[in-house]
């Protein structure tokens, strides 16, 4: 990859975008709140109804539903407009969490939180993507700039969820568990204003019903979508893998509390490697960068499989960090290309990625528990290496698939019908 810094539009050129302000600064509330979301939710119920199984339960229900539903969300949003289908699922989705505590607190049977849980999860509205799509309405023709406000994205989302779960510890160290759910309550309410009474919000357009009609309506409909999302499992699974891996590598030496310092590296990694990618210029493709990408996450996995010891797996793990941040930044660039290129509902297809990767966290993050008590760090680090390799071969061998966005020529016959979305015309 090629790259030259003196171009690229700084962070502050982003921020100084004005009617980009209010909806980025709720997009921004709202992903706090999610961050927060876990742990108060966790203890809160806990606290009302004294079992931490419970709680574990009732937060696996509604993180279910709130990942198997995104697609079915963001499709909402494309088809009836940011401002009608965020207010659509956010009423909902405060109310569900309302009813959800006030269960708790009444000490309601578990099957009563489970569902509510699940229900609440179903409607929590998708202000990462929307903004995101946002971004790409607002910088339409500015490449270079959307460049740097897609890397922005990743930093900030990387940040919040960094800060959120102080944030919850503190709210419940100075107050009871319930203030840390009112908060993640008030905050997904002001995001959702913030976001849906700004004029670019207003001036986004829906797609209504037209899009089931196109061949390509459905983002799945695109190998190059398939590709991401195929990418993204992988490298959710290997990130959810290190989770699990990186706290039992620092109990195992004696060091419990260093595993919050080990996941801090990975994090800290990703930032640093966010922040870099978006002020550089880049001549490659997207297409190129994100091969060259996703194998090198690979690659900067395997010495994590020579080492269980804190020192190096720490060093490690920020060399892994590093790729994450730009690997969603050049992901959202594809997408954005090749949404823009098929005319595909673009909300779905950003929160396809996000789903991607929390499925694959939360496969990873099993299979690593399972694995670490019986096989130790060194062969669950190396399962996660092989299935990054497997990653990236697949993403080597189907990275025609993304050229889609990017202009190039159909290597294949195409329908007449075709040949008037080139773009489409590929796939």
């Amino acid at each position: 990859m090629t790259a030259r810094v003196d171009a690229t539009p700084t962070y502050l050129a982003v921020l100084a975008v004005r009617e980009a302000r209010a909806p980025l600064l709720g997009s921004c509330l709202a992903r706090m709140s999610f961050a927060v979301l876990p742990l108060a939710l966790l203890l809160s119920v806990r606290d009302a109804t004294g079992s931490f199984a419970v709680a574990g339960l009732t937060s696996g229900a509604l993180s279910a539903t709130l990942t198997l539903f995104a697609p079915a969300r963001a499709r909402l949003i494309d088809r009836r407009g940011s401002r009608s289908g965020l207010v659509r699922l956010t009423v909902p989705y405060l109310l569900g969490l309302a009813v959800l505590i006030t269960l708790a607190e009444a000490g309601a049977p578990t099957a009563a939180l489970l569902v509510a849980a699940a229900v609440a999860g179903v409607f929590a509205p998708p202000l990462g993507p929307t903004m995101r799509v946002l971004w790409a309405r607002i910088l339409h023709g500015r490449q270079p700039l959307l460049h740097t406000a897609y890397a922005l994205d990743s930093v900030t989302e990387e940040v919040v969820f960094t800060v959120g779960p102080l944030l919850a510890g503190g709210l419940i160290a100075v107050a009871a568990p319930l203030a840390s759910m009112i908060t993640v309550m008030v905050l997904i309410a002001a995001g959702t204003a913030c976001f849906v009474l700004s004029a670019a919000t207003a001036a986004a357009p829906a797609s209504g019903e037209a899009d089931e009609d196109r061949p390509h309506g459905r983002p799945m409909a695109l190998p190059g979508m398939r590709t991401i999302v195929l990418s993204f499992g992988g490298v959710g699974l290997v990130v959810g893998v290190l989770q699990v891996v990186l706290p039992f590598i620092a109990d195992h030496a004696g060091s419990p509390g260093a595993g919050g310092i080990l996941l801090s590296m990975l994090s800290a990694g990703s930032a640093v490697g966010g922040l870099a990618y978006g002020r550089i210029a880049w001549r490659s493709t997207p297409v190129r960068r994100f091969v060259v990408l996703v194998t090198g996450f690979t690659l900067a996995v395997l010495p994590l499989c020579l080492t269980a010891s804190p020192v190096p797996a720490g060093a490690f793990a920020l060399l892994v960090g590093l790729c994450l941040a730009p690997l969603f930044t050049t992901a959202y660039l594809l997408v954005n290309d090749l949404v823009t290129a098929s005319g595909t509902a673009p909300t779905e297809a950003n929160t396809w990625v996000s789903t991607a990767n929390n499925g694959g966290f939360a496969a990873g993050s099993a299979a690593a528990g399972v694995l670490l008590d019986s096989r130790g760090p060194t062969v669950t680090v190396t399962a996660a290496f092989a299935v990054a390799a497997a990653t990236a071969v697949m993403t080597v061998m189907r990275r025609r698939t993304l050229l889609l966005g990017a202009g190039h020529p159909e290597p294949a016959a195409a329908t007449p019908a075709d040949r008037t979305a080139p773009a489409e015309a590929e796939e």
